[in-house]
């Protein structure tokens, strides 16, 4: 198995972008819950440039492709198996303990909140991008849906914890996963392209159940990480052909689907030309000084939202229900989330997770 034009040493900038996203995703709410912004100023600046949360959350979907295909193909060349059960278990030992800490983290601060009467609870602020985002379903069929990973779906996301829909599409890229890398290794080409026609397929005629139309629709964009390791690891794709595949999937971005997924995938194939010079070039080396952030980044996006909306809660209370226009407290809240977070991980991730890739 020889290595295309990748530096090796690279594939540890990946942990930095990593949490490089979601410090991003982290200073995008902090935004919107903790100031009230002004006109044209410097708050008003920040706010414009760090408005693509969803689109971050894309930047998430790709690394996880990315990552997850690297180290089974890596695993699969050294033990010449594909070992379901270990998979599955390093998948839920990654995703499940992190998230059963942070439900009862949003269950606990929400009840907090709720008891203290906050109006933030009850989605009555005196904004509206607030009210929109904030919602506090506790039901029973709720917590359910949200560790079955099929909220946003048919159950609400657990609480103010808004940003957990992604949750559903990883899980189950996860589960996609398992039958497209058993066509993967048998035919490179013919299984990328079989995904492309089911795609489009699912686009035109959605499939049943909605979950799985759901999910689909972003597979592609999940798949896209997958067919870059997989670029970077071998010979078996060629570029033509990869350079087809992406050309068609732009096409389709602009033309066919530009008014709906479109812009996500375009969006997407711009993150996929990023990883490929930040691997095979020295000229991101320096991000490499961040890479601490992503020990613990799958925690920060866990549990920033709650925290954010209960000291929104707090400092409305305390200014007779308006945020300042200033960035103080946007600032505190960052700091309070990344100490929060990284305390965290040293329960609920750190001791279930081997280094990644």
């Amino acid at each position: 198995m020889q290595i295309r034009k990748i530096i090796p040493e690279n594939l540890v900038l990946l942990d930095s972008l990593r949490g490089l996203t979601a410090l991003y995703v982290l200073i995008a709410h902090a935004l919107l819950l903790l100031t009230a912004g002004d006109a044209d100023g410097f708050m008003s600046m920040l706010s414009s440039i760090f408005q693509y949360a969803h689109q971050a959350v894309l930047f998430f979907f790709i690394l996880s492709g990315f990552v997850i295909h690297w180290s089974t193909d890596k695993r699969f060349c050294r033990e010449k198996t594909f070992d379901l059960k270990a998979y599955l278990l390093r998948r839920i030992r990654r995703i499940y303990p992190p998230l059963l800490a942070a439900l009862a983290f949003t269950f606990l601060l929400d009840q907090l909140g709720l008891f203290l009467k906050f109006p933030i609870y009850h989605s009555q602020t005196a904004y509206a991008s607030i009210n929109a985002l904030i919602q506090t379903d506790h039901r029973l069929q709720t917590l359910l849906g949200n560790l079955l990973f099929v909220q946003n779906v048919y159950t609400p996301t657990w609480g103010t914890n808004g940003p957990l829909w992604s949750l559903t599409y990883e899980w189950w890229f996860y589960i996609l996963y398992i039958p497209v890398y058993g066509l993967f290794r048998k035919n490179k080409s013919f299984t990328s392209a079989f995904i492309l026609v089911l795609w489009i397929l699912n686009r035109e005629f959605p499939f049943k159940p909605a979950l799985f139309t759901i999910v689909f629709d972003y597979f592609i964009i999940w798949y896209l990480g997958v067919l870059l390791a997989d670029y970077l690891r071998s010979k078996d794709l060629k570029t033509p052909f990869v350079v087809s595949y992406v050309i068609i999937l732009f096409t389709l971005s602009l033309t066919r689907y530009s008014g709906s997924v479109g812009s996500d995938l375009l969006i997407s194939l711009g993150i996929i030309l990023f990883l490929y010079l930040v691997l095979c070039s020295n000229a991101f080396i320096g991000l490499g000084k961040a890479r601490k952030l992503g020990d613990f980044s799958y925690t920060l996006y866990l549990i920033h939202v709650p925290i954010l909306c209960f000291l929104s809660g707090v400092v409305m209370h305390a200014r007779q229900g308006y945020l300042p226009a200033n960035g103080l407290y946007v600032t505190a809240g960052i700091l309070f989330c990344l100490s929060m977070a990284w305390l965290f991980h040293f329960i609920s991730e750190k001791p279930f997770t081997a280094r990644r890739v």
